[in-house]
């Protein structure tokens, strides 16, 4: 096995530890995944995970792939037993991001399409901070910070970097570290375990 494809499986076993630990949250009602989010993201990895491929990023296409089935499946359960007190900027994030998808399948530019990715991706989280602004308890730091550990493995998997087919990735690690950041802070401010997985008898009261 090269040193490409063990980052590749490595960062693939992360993405079944991320989600796993995020799923089981899910099932213990600790966490309420934001469906529109979750949609975007897994819309936007599958477009990353090509444009990865076009940049012959190598293995590390696969482990975006893999990330993108999942969050589509997430997102099919959010949709369910997630948060669902939308907001209309939640609507217009994904107004906005669906209408920028079809710029990248009209460009043949696959760094033009890094771009619009990782615009698309940036405005995708906006429903998840919003929530999570005052209900940070529903999202797992945990989870967030394996996320950035599974792009440094997708960084690692490919063959030839070039900043073409390094920078989503590199983009994707940053933002999962600074959202696992910003949710402890959140759960610090509002008297919240940090750990996901301690239940507070007593919750402090929230606004929206």
């Amino acid at each position: 096995m090269d040193q490409y494809l063990f980052f590749a499986v490595a960062g693939s076993v992360l993405v079944m530890l991320r989600y796993g630990t995020y799923l089981y949250t899910v099932y213990q009602g600790q966490t309420k995944p934001h469906a529109f989010t979750w949609l975007l993201l897994g819309s936007v990895s599958s477009i990353g995970a090509w444009a990865q491929f076009e940049l012959n990023g190598g293995p590390s296409a696969w482990v975006l792939g893999l990330m993108a089935a999942t969050c589509l499946l997430i997102a099919l359960l959010a949709f369910f037993v997630g948060y669902r007190d939308y907001k209309k900027s939640d609507w217009a994030a994904l107004i906005i991001c669906f209408m920028a998808i079809p710029l990248w399948k009209a460009t043949d530019n696959p760094v033009l399409a890094l771009v619009i990715v990782v615009f698309i991706d940036f405005l995708s989280y906006w429903p998840t901070i919003r929530k999570s602004f005052n209900r940070p308890q529903t999202e797992p730091p945990i989870s967030a910070f394996i996320s950035g550990v599974r792009y440094l493995m997708v960084m690692l998997a490919v063959p030839d970097p070039t900043w073409e087919n390094i920078v989503y990735p590199l983009y994707l690690m940053l933002i999962d570290w600074a959202f696992a950041v910003y949710i402890v802070i959140r759960r610090y401010q509002m008297g919240y375990p940090l750990h996901e997985y301690v239940q507070k008898k007593e919750q402090p009261q929230r606004v929206d």
